[in-house]
């Protein structure tokens, strides 16, 4: 059994990824040349990284990528600011903390971002993505809450909604569940893990945490 149950923060607790991908998309578009729909793809591909490593990473003989990510951030500030926890999810994660869990929330969103949103959300820990010393979602989240906690990861459960969601939980040693939404597909997931346990939906979890 888990002990602590981490949770990917766009796209598994909240419904961004799509608003991201049209922005980042026609940011692409717009600096770079790409076309829409090719950017698009190339954002949900590269998901789960910040965004300035998913533009060093998609182009990597060009200087002015961290420029872009700065106007994808500063766009990102005034429209997660009109973003709240779903009900559904806000009732879930209330239901697994009154089971005895401990919640967490580890996202590349930057960090006063992920502070700004979690405050009032039932949530034990929520860790965000800091440039200035690299500390992001995976091992370096998974090491601060197993100091905060005093729980070894091998009761840990991290539920995210992409395959690097997946490969950051495998290359951490971290169990995972992946959230299946119309971004990535079930070969996706396979891809990376073929034993790797997919969920419909969260309210799907509390059933696999025994396996």
């Amino acid at each position: 059994m888990a002990d602590v149950l981490i949770f990917d923060l766009d796209g598994t607790l909240i419904p961004t990824m799509e608003d991201y991908a049209d922005k980042a998309a026609s940011l692409m578009e717009a600096n770079f040349g790409t076309p829409w729909h090719m950017a698009r793809a190339d954002y949900f591909r590269t998901s789960g990284l910040p965004f300035e490593k998913q533009l060093r990473q998609l182009y990597p003989q060009r200087n002015d990528t961290d420029s872009v990510a700065g106007l994808f951030e500063t766009w990102k500030d005034g429209y997660l600011i009109g973003v709240a926890l779903p009900p559904q999810v806000a009732g879930l994660l209330t239901g697994w903390k009154e089971a005895g869990f401990r919640i967490a929330v580890s996202s590349n969103n930057l960090q006063h971002y992920v502070d700004r949103m979690a405050r009032d959300w039932p949530v034990d820990a929520a860790l965000g993505y800091c440039p200035a010393n690299g500390s992001g979602k995976g091992e370096s989240h998974f090491s601060a809450l197993e100091q905060q906690f005093d729980i070894p990861r091998s009761r840990f459960v991290f539920i995210g909604d992409s395959p690097n969601d997946a490969r950051i939980a495998l290359a951490a040693g971290v169990a995972f569940r992946g959230l299946l939404t119309p971004a990535f597909e079930t070969a996706d997931f396979r891809a990376i893990d073929p034993q790797i346990v997919l969920l419909a939906g969260l309210n799907e979890l509390t059933e696999t945490l025994s396996s």
